[in-house]
């Protein structure tokens, strides 16, 4: 296993997780943000700190899993600590942009935070084992066969189990909705 060979110092295997995993990697942080130069400075930084502290780092039979948490992670506190003024409100500043198209970039950010923190309270809402499932499928990309092993089910319950929590959410998602 490519893991243990990288903990153990040998570059090739810390090469091959690299190219396995960079790609997916990508994909993943460009639905946290839009960003993909951020995105590529993040996994960057994580494989540079993975082979710095490799000694450290646990064994783990899912290091896609353990990629994609650390680099969502990773994301998290880069997003974080940007400034809240944005690209469309520094442009308007210099008089780069329309004002009504820094309006709606405006109006849409906070859209979307609210959207985002009317999901954040429903996946709160759903028991803990949905909660466990969704996070691990739509959040950290993992497939729906090990998840099932994850969680010590087998593979239809795993598929039952997100089906009934995408129901319970787009129902509280459609309730929620403003009407416009």
């Amino acid at each position: 296993m490519d893991w243990i060979r990288m903990k153990s110092g040998d570059l090739a295997a810390f090469e091959r997780l690299y190219r396995a995993h960079v790609q997916p990697m990508m994909r993943y942080g460009l639905k946290i943000t839009d960003n993909p130069a951020l995105v590529q400075d993040c996994i960057q930084d994580l494989f540079e700190e993975i082979w710095n502290t490799r000694q450290q780092l646990s064994d783990t039979p899912y290091p896609r899993f353990y990629l994609l948490r650390a680099l969502r992670n990773k994301l998290s506190k880069a997003l974080s600590k940007q400034s809240f003024v944005s690209n469309g409100e520094m442009s308007l500043a210099s008089g780069d942009q329309p004002v009504a198209y820094v309006e709606l970039e405006i109006v849409a950010r906070e859209t979307e935070t609210q959207n985002r923190e009317t999901l954040r309270k429903m996946l709160d809402g759903l028991p803990r084992r949905q909660q466990e499932a969704i996070h691990l499928r739509f959040y950290d990309n993992i497939p729906y066969e090990n998840i099932a092993e994850m969680m010590d089910m087998n593979y239809q319950s795993v598929l039952n189990l997100v089906q009934r929590a995408l129901k319970a959410l787009r129902k509280g998602f459609s309730v929620k909705a403003p009407r416009h």
